[in-house]
């Protein structure tokens, strides 16, 4: 089982995230849960997780922590990673690295 946190700097709402994630998550045999505020939605419960994801309200600025439990885990949270990534929706939270300091310009410190 792996887990991620990730922070929600995307502008314009979660609909478009919302749909990449189910959509990847669909591609994967491991189960994948999204966790907002205490509240856990599955991600494998299509169509549900769609609408379950949208009534969780998620802002800009906030965290959201997405655990994948299975054979092909890894590669699921990558794969929702990247999608949200390239579209501007989510920052990976860095633990040990301060903000603004890239590991390269950490190590000349």
């Amino acid at each position: 089982m792996i887990k991620k946190r990730y922070k929600i700097i995307g502008v314009t709402g979660f609909a478009h995230p919302a749909c990449l994630i189910v959509r990847d998550a669909s591609q994967y045999k491991s189960k994948l849960f999204l966790e907002y505020k205490s509240v856990s939605v599955n991600l494998k419960n299509t169509p549900y997780s769609l609408m379950e994801l949208m009534s969780l309200n998620i802002k800009p600025g906030t965290y959201v922590e997405i655990t994948a439990n299975g054979c092909d885990e890894h590669a699921a949270l990558q794969a929702i990673e990247n999608s949200l990534s390239e579209g501007l929706y989510i920052e990976p939270e860095r633990r040990g690295n301060p903000v603004g300091l890239s590991q390269k310009n950490r190590s000349s410190l």
